[in-house]
């Protein structure tokens, strides 16, 4: 059974996919994670170089909306080809 906020997680899980899809033409990848604070949604963005700023390397992300919520929203810049955890 889902309490209310893992339901509120989901549905802004749901909220900032269309909002990323709608918008970004790069490569991503978002899930639910966790850390020491509990669940967040987690959002991995592919750049070329992973020191520069993200609207440097990509103008359309949206990442005024994506602040916007309310729950913790993390955003992880990887190299290309890591947007995906590694199991290993």
């Amino acid at each position: 059974m889902s309490t209310t906020n893992e339901m509120d997680l989901e549905d802004v899980l749901v909220d900032v996919i269309r909002s990323v899809a709608r918008k970004f033409d790069g490569q991503y990848h978002i899930v639910i994670g966790s850390d020491d604070g509990g669940k967040v949604i987690e959002v991995r963005v592919e750049m070329k170089n992973t020191e520069a700023s993200l609207m440097t390397e990509h103008p359309n992300f949206p990442l005024e909306e994506i602040r916007a919520y309310s729950c913790r929203v993390i955003i992880f810049k990887v190299p290309i080809g890591a947007r995906k955890k590694s199991l290993s």
